[in-house]
């Protein structure tokens, strides 16, 4: 893997996602290389070379956003929106650490999207934080398959751990079931697996989303899936679609969790 040192110009850009009104990615890549990631399609980041292998700091984002902050502060920034604020970059450069320390001191609302439970580093900034919440991503239950189409990330177990330990602290938390892989993790039994392993976790909400393909995204999740043996189905029709709300709204509604649509 490839890391170069950048600066950015801006800290902040505007956010097209529900619920969001301002982006924060400190990295431009992503070590976590999930083969289903729609980031390089978004970006256009490195579109000749394999996902993941190339990682860009934004060395000089916390000054940036500093300067930026004392302009403004309004709305909900989103913290990695197209790419991992907590992967294993983070752990030496800390840009998300400092991000949040910024964000915390001015006031401001923020909801942080992860698969790693470095995010629990940092509790000591985000435990009193009412205007704070984290969201977890685990589309599949299962550490083995998991290990092929998300290689750098930590395991769905300890990431459930992650949420357990957000929800004791008092952290506003979510469970991101995305994506839901047709042919691969989308059987009724892996969902209800996913939805009692959250609430074991003490989730109380579920935000879910059906594989959304992309032009890069998908023949490379198609590569590292046939590399152990796997295939993915055919893409989700709406009225399968309709079918796994239906599971996922059952087994949710009898564990008290709440389920929406991601989009």
């Amino acid at each position: 893997m490839v890391v170069r040192l950048v600066e950015c110009r801006t800290a902040v850009s505007p956010s097209r996602l529900p619920g969001l009104d301002w982006a924060i990615n400190p990295y431009r890549g992503c070590g976590h290389a999930c083969s289903y990631c729609y980031a390089q399609d978004v970006t256009r980041f490195e579109t000749g070379k394999e996902w993941g292998s190339v990682i860009e700091v934004k060395i000089n984002i916390v000054p940036r956003l500093k300067k930026e902050l004392e302009k403004s502060v309004k709305g909900v920034y989103g913290i990695g929106t197209v790419t991992d604020p907590y992967q294993p970059v983070e752990k030496q450069y800390e840009l998300t650490r400092g991000c949040l320390v910024l964000l915390k001191r001015a006031g401001a609302k923020v909801s942080i999207l992860t698969k790693s439970d470095l995010v629990l580093r940092d509790l000591d900034i985000i435990s009193d934080w009412h205007g704070a919440e984290v969201g977890i991503t685990i589309g599949c239950p299962y550490d083995d398959v998991a290990a092929i189409t998300e290689p750098g990330a930590r395991s769905p177990s300890k990431r459930f751990e992650a949420l357990a330990a957000l929800s004791r602290a008092g952290i506003s938390s979510y469970l991101m079931a995305a994506p839901i892989l047709p042919g691969v993790c989308d059987s009724e039994e892996a969902l209800r697996v996913l939805v009692s392993l959250s609430a074991k976790a003490g989730v109380k909400r579920i935000i879910w989303d059906v594989f959304n393909p992309k032009p890069m995204a998908t023949p490379r999740l198609r590569r590292s899936l046939s590399s152990k043996g796997l295939a993915l189905g055919p893409l989700h029709t709406k009225s399968e679609i309709n079918s796994l709300r239906r599971i996922l709204s059952s087994e949710c509604s009898a564990l008290g969790i709440g389920l929406s649509d991601a989009f």
